[in-house]
């Protein structure tokens, strides 16, 4: 039979808490474990009744729970873990003698704060993938840019609770990383708070460049070069890369220096690598659609395009009661340059061409390449005098790059006029027709060296109707 001293022993030895009671539920035995656990004296426990070391919000259900495991009358154990810090889980069992008769309690207590915290670490984890995987799809089923930097700045904001974000992201010469997005608003390429891509000690530009993340601190170098907030305490500034190829960066600003944890910034790290890839998908869908409605030549709106806006801007001047204007531009004697200097020379010239119309007109007017030696301007909402203005400014800017480049063969143009009012007599439709027509007549008078009539004053001659 085992000594009773020995036992003791080994109880006060043990780091599991144990309490024994009598028959009246009044503890007569605790251990030390049991002591520091509950953090409780013996002379506060002992005769007293086993509820009494409990909160007094949990005595209730500890003798409601003695008195069923009596009723019983087994001595099965009843797990009762305890809602707050220390975070502790007893275990009760009655013990009765072989004929039923109650003995008592034993109350074996653990210390469960590691389990706990593992516990909560994997619920934590659970809810920051189960977010991560939607916030992954949703950034993916758009294409548009902008709404996808929407979504992204969104959708980090609800995983990690920051005050504000920004993306920053490289141009198409990899020069600039501007900043597309941020939390408050979208802005569009703004290229005043630009950075330069070569800029050194630069913590966004070192970020894009290595590719690594980077962690700045007010009062801390660096903290200055990023457009932050007042109570900005913390800067967290993500590399976005898409197969190890930088596409900009997630800056996150918060108040609080303790948010971003081991982690909260892996998590984000993943939620960036998720992101490169949607911004990268839109970037492509963009140029793909961008490179199915332009010329590779000349960087100008082709054929296709030109014919979609004419619609829309032959139905818009209807619906203004106002007027349309189209400008043929032709390069003249660009078969002569192809075959005499060749069409490296002759694609040059176009290009030159293309250049000076897109220095010549208005933001709202739109240059295409029509095919082939041809250009054409769509001037909406333009009146004669106008146009007449937009015509000359060409001529001269043609004669301005000449003279500046000082490249032989000289750029010369022919340009033809098509206007029209809503209600004219001859129909919105046909303008480009008669914009075409009117370019033969003007290669003639070129050729002939006949200048004393502008296309701008024959159009309007032969076409305007009051």
């Amino acid at each position: 039979m085992l000594n009773v001293k020995v036992l003791l022993s080994l109880l006060e030895s043990m780091n599991v808490g144990v309490i024994f009671t009598d028959s009246d539920d009044i503890v007569r035995y605790c251990n030390a474990a049991a002591q520091v656990m509950k953090k409780i004296q013996p002379e506060t426990i002992i005769g007293k009744k086993i509820h009494c070391c409990h909160p007094n919000k949990t005595q209730g259900k500890i003798i409601d729970a003695i008195e069923k495991m009596k009723e019983k009358k087994t001595s099965s154990w009843q797990r009762m873990p305890t809602p707050d810090e220390p975070f502790l889980e007893n275990m009760i069992a009655p013990v009765f003698t072989p004929e039923g008769e109650y003995l008592g309690l034993v109350m074996i207590t653990l210390d469960i704060s590691g389990q706990k915290e593992l516990t909560d670490k994997l619920k934590k984890s659970e809810r920051e993938l189960t977010a991560l995987f939607k916030a992954s799809h949703t950034i993916s089923s758009s294409l548009n840019l902008n709404d996808v930097l929407f979504k992204i700045l969104l959708l980090a904001g609800e995983a990690i609770n920051f005050s504000s974000g920004t993306i920053y992201l490289l141009d198409e010469d990899r020069e600039m990383i501007v900043p597309m997005a941020t939390t408050d608003c979208l802005l569009g390429e703004k290229t005043s708070e630009a950075v330069d891509y070569y800029t050194p000690d630069n913590v966004i530009a070192f970020a894009v460049r290595s590719g690594e993340m980077v962690t700045v601190e007010r009062g801390k170098l660096g903290f200055n070069q990023i457009r932050e907030r007042p109570n900005t305490n913390i800067i967290l500034v993500l590399p976005l890369k898409d197969q190890d190829e930088s596409l900009g960066v997630l800056v996150v600003e918060s108040e609080n220096r303790d948010i971003f944890r081991l982690e909260e910034q892996e998590l984000l790290t993943t939620f960036a690598n998720h992101a490169a890839v949607a911004i990268r998908n839109a970037q492509l869908f963009t140029k793909t659609k961008q490179m199915a409605i332009m010329d590779g030549l000349t960087n100008l709106y082709n054929r296709q395009y030109f014919d979609q806006i004419l619609n829309q801007a032959v139905s818009q001047t209807k619906r203004k009661d106002s007027y349309l204007t189209v400008i043929m531009i032709d390069v003249n004697d660009l078969k002569f340059i192809n075959d005499y200097f060749g069409h490296v020379m002759g694609d040059n010239v176009i290009k030159a061409a293309a250049s000076v119309l897109l220095h010549s007109v208005r933001d709202s007017d739109t240059v295409c390449r029509y095919g082939g030696d041809e250009l054409v301007v769509l001037l909406p909402n333009t009146s004669q005098s106008e146009t007449a203005i937009i015509h000359n400014r060409i001529l001269e800017n043609v004669a301005k790059w000449n003279d500046e480049e000082n490249q032989y063969p000289d750029v010369t143009l022919s340009l033809s006029v098509g206007w029209a009012t809503a209600h004219g007599k001859d129909g919105l439709g046909d303008i480009l027709t008669r914009a075409d027509q009117n370019m033969y007549e003007d290669k003639r008078r070129y050729k002939m060296g006949i200048h004393e009539e502008s296309p701008v004053e024959r159009a309007k001659k032969q076409y305007y109707s009051y």
